[in-house]
């Protein structure tokens, strides 16, 4: 039973004493604060009758990267909702384990109740993939609302264009599917696994990790090649649908050495996910390039000069 609900108790403590002290008397308040770790928020419809599908999609990041999710916020709100398609996005870290961290994501969590946080130490490569994607299905069980068909998981330097994203993946099957860029381009398909930018698998793949703790500590290595090498040996994932050249990483025309290649080139229109954002600069080129500022109104109250400094 601990089991089911660890990745909410830290938000859920600390949210409990923040509103016990300001809204003492209210309950509620704290009720609808909690709505997050039932999934009760949403960005698209709710209503099975209304999507195709739903897909839980975790943004892994830090407790400290308060710029980056603010910005990601921003960009993901801007956009239209996808089409006949629920995708919650969410943001996935580890333990909250600095008092500044504690006080301040709490606050987050209350103002947007989008983050999910994991019993674990904080890590890139060593056990965050399994953690997150092994307690989806304790967290949403079988026959619980909201159903989900797909678990995704997105690097926090990538930004998912989820329009042209669900068009995609409404056509894909509901099991044993595995989404995202094969990486790396250049070897034997069979030795390729989705790069870590972004990827999707189907409930069942999900259900299948969280019902093998053994594959937590079976291997080394960068957390996307060990995904794949997960699904590779247990015979998962054997619809694989690669979505290159509509996701690939960031031109950047500056940086030494950096050229078209096959994993690499300039933004285009039919884009799924743009990887290696690394910088405000690179974000907000491609946030203008795929018209994220059209909603920008004239006004007396600013002038915002918004051409390209190139």
């Amino acid at each position: 039973m601990a089991a089911n609900f660890s990745a909410c108790l830290v938000p859920v403590a600390v949210l409990a004493l923040f509103y016990l002290v300001i809204f003492p008397n209210d309950l509620s308040q704290l009720k609808s604060a909690l709505a997050p770790c039932d999934a009760s928020n949403s960005v698209a419809p709710a209503a099975a009758d209304d999507v195709d599908f739903r897909m839980f999609f975790g943004i892994l990041t830090r407790p400290d990267f308060y710029e980056r999710r603010a910005l990601l916020r921003m960009a993901y709100a801007l956009q239209p909702p996808p089409r006949r398609a629920a995708i919650d996005v969410r943001f996935v870290m580890c333990s909250l384990d600095k008092e500044e961290d504690a006080v301040l994501v709490a606050l987050e969590i209350i103002t947007h109740g989008d983050i999910l946080v994991l019993n674990c130490t904080e890590n890139m490569n060593d056990g965050k993939t399994y953690d997150y994607f092994s307690a989806l299905p304790r967290l949403f069980p079988a026959g619980a609302e909201p159903h989900y068909d797909f678990a995704g998981k997105i690097d926090d330097d990538t930004y998912y264009r989820l329009g042209a994203l669900a068009d995609t993946l409404r056509r894909k099957p509901r099991r044993d599917m595995y989404h995202g860029f094969l990486n790396p381009c250049h070897i034997d398909p069979a030795w390729q696994y989705m790069s870590g930018m972004g990827y999707i698998v189907s409930w069942d793949v999900a259900e299948w990790i969280a019902a093998s703790p053994e594959l937590r500590d079976r291997e080394i290595g960068y957390e996307d090649d060990v995904f794949g090498r997960w699904l590779r040996s247990a015979g998962k994932g054997k619809n694989r649908f690669g979505e290159e050249p509509r996701m690939y990483d960031y031109l950047d025309r500056e940086m030494y050495g950096a050229d078209v290649n096959c994993f690499r080139h300039e933004l285009i229109a039919d884009t799924v996910a743009v990887h290696k954002l690394k910088d405000r600069l690179k974000w907000a080129r491609t946030l203008r390039f795929f018209n994220a500022t059209d909603g920008l109104k004239h006004s007396k109250m600013y002038h915002v000069d918004l051409t390209p400094r190139i």
